[in-house]
C-alpha cells in the first residue's frame, strides 16, 4: 500500500471515529456526561437515608450444675445462670438501611430488618442517634414504616413516579452495606416487574431489578433516579448472582405506606370474587373473550355481590386497567387501598357493562390467622360438600396468611381452636382474640372425613 493510500485510510477511519462519537453525543442522554452528577444527587439525597440497627435479646439458659449427680438432678434448677447472677440474656444485633420520607421523622424500611426486633436505633450520616419506634409493618411487601424524635425538621427524599422508569435508565442506590456505614453505588435498571421468591414464606411480585451493587445492610435503602427522587426502596439481593438486586418500587410502596401510618396493618381491598383463567374451549362454549378472568363464585355480602356481579361474568377491565389472566386481575385489585370507588368493565350475555365497586376489607383480615369463616348451613354443605354439619367453614383464605402457610384452604371446617368448640362466628371470633393473646392456636380441622390438629402460628 502506498502513502497516498496509507493517507486516505487513516483519515477514512478518523472520520468514522468523530462520526460514530458525535452521534453517541447526541443520542445519549446528557446525565451521562459530566463526573459531578452522580456525587451532586449523593451528597444532596444522602442525608436523608439513615442507617439502622435492630437488638433483639435472645435468652440462653445455661444448666452450671453443682457436679454431684443426684444433686443435680432435685436442686439443678438453682444452679442455673438465672440464680447463679450470670448475664445470660444475648444481644443479637442486625444492621440496615432507612429512607426518611417526612420532616417529622417517619421513615421507610424493610420489615426485615427490624423484624422481631426489641430495639432499634436510627443513627443519621451527621453521628447524631436516636430511638426508633414502629408504626406498622407488613411481612407480605416487606415494608416497614418507623418514626423518630428529633427537635428539628430532617431531611427526607422527594417521592418520584416509578411507573415510569424504562430498562436502562440510570439510577443511584443509596444504603448502609455491611454496617459499614453511607455507601453510593450506581447502575441501570435491569428489568421490571420482576417476580422473586426468597423462601417458602416470602415471595415478592413486581420488583424493580438493577444491577447497581446491593449487598447486606443495604435493604432498606434508597434506590434514586437521575433527578434525585426515590423510585424504590433495596430489598433483597441474589447471592449466587453477581449484580443482581432487588428494589421494591415506590409506587406499590406508597400505598402500604399509606396504610401503615394510617391504621398500623395493611388493609387489603377485597373484592369478594373468586376468578379463573378462561382456555380458548371455555371462551368457544360459553362464547366469551378470551381475555379476562372468569367470575366463578361471590362471597355473600361483599362489594362484589353490592355491586350484582355474578358467577359467568367476565371481568375485562379494572378502572381502565385491563385484566388478562389472574394476575393481572390481583395485581388491579392490591393498586387499590379500602374505600377507593372503582369502575369495572364486565361482559355478561354478549354485551359489554360496567359495575361501580366500592373496595372493602376482607373480613379474613381481621382475625390473626387471616381466614373468612362461616357457621355450617345446609347451602354450605352442598356447596363445599361436607361431612359434618358443625362448626365454621373456611370461606376464603388471605394469600401470605397464617392460615395459607400452615395449608388451610376454604371448605376445611374449624370445629375446635385452643379448646374452644367453635360452631358458629361469635364461637369463632372469641377463640381468634385468645390466639392474638398467645399468639398461636391449636386447631381441629376436618377436611372430607379427615379430622387433624393443626399448631398454627398467628400471622
Amino acid at each position: 500500500m502506498n502513502r497516498r493510500n496509507v493517507f486516505f485510510a487513516v483519515s477514512l477511519l478518523l472520520l468514522i471515529i468523530f462520526s460514530l462519537n458525535s452521534t453517541a453525543a447526541n443520542a445519549a442522554p446528557s446525565e451521562l456526561f459530566g463526573t459531578s452528577l452522580i456525587a451532586d444527587i449523593a451528597e444532596k439525597v444522602s442525608p436523608a437515608v439513615v442507617a439502622i440497627e435492630s437488638v433483639q435479646y435472645v435468652r440462653a439458659r445455661r444448666r452450671a450444675g453443682s457436679g454431684d449427680p443426684f444433686l443435680d438432678q432435685f436442686f439443678g434448677h438453682l444452679f442455673d445462670d438465672d440464680f447463679m447472677g450470670h448475664n445470660n440474656v444475648i444481644p443479637k444485633r442486625g444492621n440496615g438501611s432507612g429512607v426518611l420520607i417526612s420532616p417529622d421523622g417517619h421513615l421507610l424500611t424493610n420489615e426485615h430488618v427490624i423484624a422481631d426486633a426489641d430495639e432499634i436505633q436510627v443513627k443519621l450520616n451527621n453521628g447524631k442517634s436516636f430511638k426508633a419506634t414502629i408504626i406498622g409493618k407488613d411481612t407480605l411487601t416487606d415494608l416497614a414504616v418507623l418514626k423518630i424524635e428529633a427537635d428539628n425538621a430532617l431531611p427526607h427524599i422527594p417521592i418520584g413516579d416509578s411507573s415510569t422508569m424504562r430498562v436502562g435508565e440510570w439510577v443511584i442506590a443509596i444504603g448502609n452495606p455491611f454496617g459499614l456505614g453511607m455507601t453510593v453505588t450506581t447502575g441501570v435498571i435491569s428489568a421490571i416487574n420482576r417476580d422473586l421468591s426468597v423462601d417458602r414464606n416470602r415471595s415478592y411480585k413486581d420488583l424493580i431489578q438493577t444491577d447497581a451493587s446491593i449487598n447486606p445492610g443495604n435493604s432498606g435503602g434508597a434506590l434514586i433516579n437521575s433527578r434525585g427522587e426515590l423510585i424504590g426502596i433495596n430489598t433483597a439481593i441474589i447471592p449466587y448472582g453477581q449484580g443482581i438486586g432487588f428494589a421494591i418500587p415506590v409506587n406499590r410502596a406508597k400505598r402500604i405506606v399509606g396504610d401503615l401510618m394510617a391504621y398500623g396493618k395493611v388493609k387489603k381491598a377485597f373484592l369478594g370474587v373468586t376468578v379463573q383463567r378462561i382456555t380458548p374451549d371455555l371462551a368457544k362454549y360459553f362464547e366469551i373473550p378470551e381475555e379476562g378472568v372468569l367470575i366463578t363464585d361471590v362471597a355473600k355480602d361483599s362489594s362484589a355481590e353490592k355491586a350484582r356481579l355474578a358467577p359467568g361474568d367476565v371481568i375485562l377491565e379494572i378502572d381502565g386497567k385491563k385484566i388478562r389472566n389472574p394476575s393481572d386481575f390481583q395485581e388491579g385489585i392490591d393498586d387499590h387501598r379500602v374505600g377507593d370507588k372503582v369502575s369495572i368493565k364486565i361482559f355478561r350475555k354478549g354485551k359489554e357493562g360496567v359495575a361501580e365497586v366500592e373496595f372493602r376489607e376482607n373480613p379474613a383480615a381481621k382475625n390473626p390467622l387471616g381466614v373468612a369463616v362461616s357457621k355450617i348451613t345446609g347451602e354450605l354443605v352442598r356447596k363445599y360438600d361436607l361431612y359434618v354439619d358443625e362448626g365454621c367453614v373456611i370461606t376464603s383464605v388471605i394469600s401470605g396468611s397464617a392460615a395459607e402457610r400452615a395449608g388451610l384452604r376454604p371448605g376445611d371446617v374449624i370445629h375446635q381452636a385452643n379448646r374452644t368448640v367453635t360452631l358458629d362466628e361469635k364461637a369463632f371470633e372469641a377463640a381468634m382474640a385468645q390466639m392474638a393473646k398467645e399468639g398461636r392456636a391449636v386447631l381441629r380441622i376436618i377436611r372430607g372425613q379427615t379430622v387433624n390438629l393443626l399448631l398454627v402460628n398467628a400471622q
